[in-house]
């Protein structure tokens, strides 16, 4: 569910949170208890919490007493999809360490008192095939021969979390449907197919023992050193954009389930498979024909048949 947001008073947002208790109730009457609700913060152009002054000076701990206060009941976890903003020059395009470690240390609370934790970063936010760091995420990528100008890059921002807060985060859902992401620029590009792609990603993963080199000595406020980050498989999810990328660009890359399918079972034969796969958005199943709750669940086989197509 997105997005809301915390502070001293209780939830903020747009969310409807005694509709979506209900429809919970409802939901599990009919048999889908098994289904784990996770709540967002951030997304694109929101808030982070060093910038909203309602949020200032609370600690953590705080922060997180008054979410599990609020809807704590409601949800099973939370999600963490902080990004940057359109306009270029807003401190939104930079991840403070004051965010960073808040972030991080609401994970290990969340954690600790039982619920799930996840982040959803784009995948220059969380990117395996290069060790650049920065906080920053209004980045051009100088180093890529595909849009390189494209002011809107981040250099492994995420990374910081997993090396710090790896063991508190259980869901690690990579955007692959990021504005001229890496996997856009290998499939539009280089004309690597998607399901190619999606084999060389957890293949090229397995090969570093699910790590990946971050240089984090390149900005010595974070106060880390450069190491591999643990990325494990049984974390991974795969992040797709769903039937509002199924029109002809060059910007946003779209996977057809086929693709999806096809890679997914290859790497299951090898037992190097990702934890899932994740998509954005529920309210655009449909769009240009395109229904991936239906198509996905045929490669997890999450739901019986009959219930996936009720």
């Amino acid at each position: 569910w997105s997005f809301m947001g915390i502070d001293r008073t209780g939830a903020t947002g747009r969310l409807d949170f005694e509709c979506i208790r209900k429809l919970i109730i409802d939901m599990d009457a009919e048999g889908y208890d098994d289904t784990v609700h996770l709540v967002s913060f951030g997304g694109w152009d929101g808030p982070h919490f060093d910038e909203n002054t309602s949020e200032q000076n609370m600690s953590a701990k705080e922060w997180f007493h008054v979410w599990k206060q609020a809807v704590g009941s409601i949800f099973h976890g939370l999600d963490f999809d902080f990004e940057g903003n359109d306009v270029l020059e807003s401190p939104r395009n930079e991840f403070s360490l004051e965010t960073l470690d808040m972030m991080g240390s609401i994970c290990q609370f969340a954690k600790q008192n039982g619920y799930i934790v996840s982040m959803a970063p784009p995948q220059s936010y969380l990117d395996i095939d290069t060790p650049r760091f920065s906080r920053y995420v209004n980045l051009t990528d100088p180093d890529r021969h595909w849009h390189s100008d494209f002011n809107y890059f981040g250099a492994n921002v995420y990374a910081h979390t997993l090396a710090k807060y790896g063991d508190y985060v259980d869901l690690v859902q990579v955007q692959f449907y990021e504005s001229y992401a890496r996997a856009a620029m290998e499939i539009l590009y280089h004309k690597i197919s998607p399901e190619r792609y999606l084999s060389l990603y957890n293949l090229h993963l397995v090969g570093k023992n699910e790590s990946f080199f971050v240089d984090f000595e390149s900005d010595p406020s974070v106060g880390l050193p450069s190491q591999d980050v643990a990325l494990p498989l049984s974390k991974l999810v795969w992040g797709f954009g769903n039937g509002w990328l199924d029109t002809p660009n060059d910007k946003n890359i779209y996977f057809p389930p086929a693709s999806i399918a096809t890679a997914y079972n290859a790497l299951k034969d090898l037992k190097i498979e990702p934890r899932g796969v994740m998509f954005w958005c529920v309210g655009q199943e449909g769009t240009n024909g395109v229904y991936y709750a239906k198509a996905l669940n045929k490669v997890l086989h999450i739901r019986s048949t009959q219930g996936a197509e009720a």
